[in-house]
Order: structure tokens, then C-alpha cells, then sequence
């Protein structure tokens, strides 16, 4: 009863608030009731279309690459030493714990244009420094490797403890059948991980969904809203525009998107699994 409490107080009615409140044009003081006509109009903003865009730049990009690189990582930490393998657990899993605004304003001084690191190694390179946040395509690219950095670890954790489970002697059996280790890991450790690739997939797209720290400290959504996520353009139709009504709305869109594209990776990468 007391988890029922504070599921239902925390998160049941803040979202039957946040759609009922979706239905007026509200601010601080007016509420008028305006029915469906918030989300009709939502489609028709081009701000809003755009960092729904932008959004899914990040999906397509972040997750994938995340996956990728926390597979590589947990495969290449299998042959450590149990010492070795528990210095890097920690390493990886650091960032996860630590606040992302400490990780982005770190990340800010590297891309800095002027005293940046980034920028150092590419005059040592012979290239010359950027800004990497005055253009759209690569302020989403370097955006989408803060975020990478921080979110590789618990999918390298996840991993590491998926792959421990695989009996050893599925291994011995495929090396005295003659198999290399590139062919046991694609038909032994690939399939036997498939719940953990599903679980690591979905948990990262909500994440990447609920993109907002970064971009507010690193670029505020510019450059001319080419790096707004959603959860940006709701704070600030919300706290800087005063529209509640349509920011709510804008938060039930969200919700809608992130269990639909839940529900259908989870269906997909399962019968895939199988």
C-alpha cells in the first residue's frame, strides 16, 4: 500500500493532470477549456515539428552507436583478469552516476572554440578549430557523443552480466567443432544476449527521448532550434512561453511516442530473439 501511494501520487495523477490539463489555454492565471484543439495545432508549429525531427536524429544516432560500442567493449572485457574486469566496470559505470550537468559543462570547455581541447588537437592535426555548435549536423553529432559517453555504462554492465551467464561449456563444445571466436560469438553469444540487446535498446531510446540537460547547457537548442529535443521545446513553451495547456499536450504526445516505440521494438527485437 505505501508503494501504491506514492506510484499513484507521483505518476498516475501527475499524468491524468497533465492530460486534463492538455484540454485548456492555460497560463498563471486563465484556464479556458479548448477541447482537442492544443494537439490539432501541434502539428501545424513548425518549432514543434522540427525538434520532433531532431528528436529522432538523436534516436537514430545515440542508440545504435550505443549498443555497438557496449557490445564491443563487454566482449573485449570477457578475457580480463576478474581484477581487471572490476577496475573497468568502474570506470565505465562512473559517468552513469555522475550528474549530467557536471558531464556537460565538462564537454563544454572540450568543444570550447577558442581554449577547447578538441579544437587543440585538431590545430596539432593541422586542421583548422570549429565551432562545432554553429551548424546543425555537427552540434547533433557532438551532442550525441556526450551523451554516448554517459550512457555506454550500465549497457556494458548489463552485458557483462549476461554474457557471465553463458555456460562455458557451449564455448569448449564450438572450439573443438572447429568454430573461430568471431564465428562463436555471432552464433553462441549473440542469440543466448537477445533479452539483454531488447532491454538495452528500449531503455535507451526512452532515455534518448528525454533528452534535455545537454541541450540546455551546451547550445539551448540552436543553432535556429537545430538541436531542440522535445522535452526542451516543452520546458520552454511551459516555463518560458506560460502556454501550459499546450506544453502538456506536447508531453502527452511524448508519452504516446516513447510507449509506441516501446511496444514495437520490444515486439520486434523479441521475435527476432526467438
Amino acid at each position: 500500500m505505501p508503494n501504491l501511494f506514492f506510484l499513484a501520487l507521483f505518476l498516475i495523477y501527475p499524468l491524468l493532470r497533465t492530460f486534463y490539463l492538455s484540454l485548456f489555454e492555460a497560463d498563471i492565471y486563465l484556464k479556458t477549456f479548448v477541447g482537442f484543439n492544443n494537439y490539432i495545432s501541434l502539428f501545424h508549429e513548425e518549432r514543434f515539428v522540427k525538434s520532433f525531427v531532431n528528436t529522432f536524429y538523436f534516436v537514430i544516432i545515440i542508440v545504435p552507436i550505443t549498443v555497438g560500442i557496449s557490445l564491443i567493449f563487454a566482449a573485449m572485457m570477457q578475457g580480463f583478469h576478474k581484477h581487471a574486469k572490476s577496475f573497468f566496470r568502474l570506470v565505465f559505470y562512473l559517468p552513469v552516476v555522475s550528474t549530467p550537468v557536471v558531464l556537460s559543462l565538462v564537454w563544454a570547455w572540450i568543444y570550447n572554440p577558442s581554449f577547447g581541447i578538441f579544437n587543440y588537437f585538431l590545430r596539432e592535426f593541422g586542421f583548422q578549430p570549429i565551432d562545432v555548435f554553429s551548424n546543425q549536423l555537427t552540434a547533433i553529432l557532438a551532442l550525441a557523443a556526450v551523451v554516448i559517453t554517459w550512457m555506454i555504462g550500465q549497457p556494458i554492465i548489463l552485458y557483462l552480466s549476461s554474457m557471465d551467464g553463458i555456460s562455458k561449456d557451449l564455448f569448449e563444445s564450438a572450439e573443438m567443432d572447429g568454430a573461430n571466436s568471431i564465428q562463436t560469438f555471432i552464433k553462441i553469444t549473440l542469440p543466448l544476449i537477445a533479452n539483454t540487446t531488447i532491454l538495452i535498446v528500449i531503455t535507451s531510446t526512452i532515455s534518448v527521448f528525454q533528452i534535455f540537460t545537454v541541450v540546455y547547457l551546451l547550445t539551448k537548442g540552436g543553432p535556429f532550434h537545430g538541436t531542440e529535443s522535445l522535452v526542451y521545446t516543452i520546458y520552454q513553451t511551459a516555463f518560458i512561453d506560460l502556454e501550459f495547456g499546450k506544453a502538456s499536450a506536447q508531453s502527452v504526445v511524448l508519452f504516446f511516442i516513447i510507449m509506441l516505440i516501446a511496444v514495437l521494438q520490444f515486439r520486434i527485437l523479441r521475435s527476432k530473439g526467438e
